[in-house]
């Protein structure tokens, strides 16, 4: 079975170990499996970056490998899963964090929840491995990916991907910048919001496939700076809330001295113009949370090396992930809003995922006498992964949607509101439910 990927960002990374590691051989009348993995985009990682990169290169979760992220539990798990000595990388070169500290900019704790998953339990009762949320850079967690595809024998091909589609006879193809054309058995869209290989599967000029723009802007970065104590000793990730956007910050390394950084605020039009003005940008930082009671937000803001800076587009649900040959995964699929703290956990399910699927499939088109074919291996795999994964997608969606309320300019008593909702959550966890 021939494979393209598309995209080299964390879903197109994880998905070649997965199916390097679980995919049955082919019978040996026919030729081994290649995985082919393309990138638009050279990796990224200074803050240079920014101002080269259009607005879309820096919503696409693979043209800039910058900024921080959380990988939650449940992806943590799924590294365990692919390779403990993976999962032991990505938490050594990050930060464990134990704890969400949420507070408010009028200086109120509101409260502080473990991120362990400790009391999570298989549905037969017994219990799993205890994980907890990893800070990380993203460069950190997109270097151990590579690191071990290049260690596999694998490698990325710098070509950028314009379009895909269906040939006469059924066959996906991709279409490359220079107009060049490769089919393949199966081609996966791990290409981020901006997907090429989404306009094969969807009308490209249909808005309602179209990303959407959730008049959210962040800002983010990395820092020299000592780590406040309060957060050293509770290993915690602060999240902080006010009438006029978010704040927060974390270490992201095992250094007392590193921290990342970001801001989220409201802004109603996409910004047009290509590069940033990064003074600018701590300007309107430090003017936007001038009056927020945490000294360490106005210490971050004067020392901080702004990384990144991204308008905050989502994927709208989609009626299916893929047909013909053409799968879509991670932000192809379902771009969450950053506020879920899912958007690398998912990306990471969505390859665990859909390798467990196709290998389940291929082993029974593989068999003697099988009725399917590879063809229908890959359609059944495409089919199951979104009836798999479509709700719990949804509904971290819907869940953050609540939440993004709070990142917009707000009147006092919505604000008041926010935080007594918060507050509550700590006290009663069943309200966030």
């Amino acid at each position: 079975m021939k494979i393209i990927i598309v995209g080299a960002g964390i879903s197109g990374l994880s998905l070649y170990l997965h199916l390097r590691k679980h995919l049955p051989s082919p019978p040996s009348s026919q030729p081994p499996h290649t995985i082919t993995i393309y990138e638009a985009h050279k990796p990224r990682s200074t803050p240079a970056a920014i101002q080269d990169s259009s607005f879309a290169e820096l919503s696409s979760s693979t043209a800039i490998v910058g900024g921080g992220l959380g990988i939650s539990p449940n992806g943590m798990r799924v590294l365990h899963s692919l390779s403990p000595a993976l999962h032991a990388a990505v938490t050594t070169q990050g930060f464990r964090c134990e704890n969400f500290d949420f507070r408010s900019s009028r200086g109120w704790k509101l409260h502080k929840t473990p991120t362990s998953d400790k009391n999570v339990k298989r549905p037969d009762g017994e219990e799993v491995r205890e994980e907890w949320c990893v800070a990380s850079s993203r460069h950190g967690l997109w270097s151990v990916l590579m690191d071990a595809v290049v260690e596999d024998g694998g490698k990325v091909i710098y070509r950028k991907v314009v379009d895909a589609g269906v040939t006469g006879l059924g066959r996906p193809f991709v279409r490359f910048e220079d107009g060049a054309e490769e089919e393949a058995d199966l081609i996966v869209g791990a290409d981020g919001v901006w997907s090429a290989v989404k306009r094969g599967v969807f009308d490209a000029e249909d808005e309602r496939f179209s990303p959407k723009y959730e008049k959210l802007a962040g800002v983010g970065g990395f820092l020299d700076m000592p780590i406040p104590e309060d957060v050293l000793h509770d290993r915690s990730m602060v999240f902080t809330f006010g009438a006029n956007g978010f704040f927060g910050y974390s270490p992201y390394s095992p250094s007392k001295n590193r921290m990342m950084a970001w801001s989220t605020f409201e802004t109603e039009a996409v910004p047009a113009k290509k590069g940033f003005d990064v003074e600018e940008i701590k300007q309107q930082l430090t003017e936007r949370h001038k009056g927020w009671k945490d000294p360490v937000i106005s210490n971050i803001i004067n020392t901080i090396e702004i990384d990144s800076v991204y308008p905050v587009f989502t994927t709208p649900e989609l009626p299916h992930w893929g047909e013909n040959g053409l799968v879509l995964i991670g932000d192809a699929a379902h771009a969450l809003q950053p506020t879920t703290g899912q958007g690398a956990s998912q990306a990471l399910e969505d390859a665990q995922t859909f390798s467990f699927l196709l290998t389940h499939h291929l082993k029974k088109a593989y068999s003697e006498g099988s009725d399917i074919s590879e063809a229908d291996a890959i359609v059944l795999s495409s089919k199951s992964l979104y009836e798999l994964r479509r709700l719990r997608v949804k509904t971290l969606a819907d869940r953050a949607r609540m939440i993004d309320a709070g990142k917009m300019k707000q009147t006092i008593w919505a604000e008041l509101l926010l935080c007594l909702f918060l507050w509550l959550v700590g006290k009663f966890q069943f309200v966030g439910k």
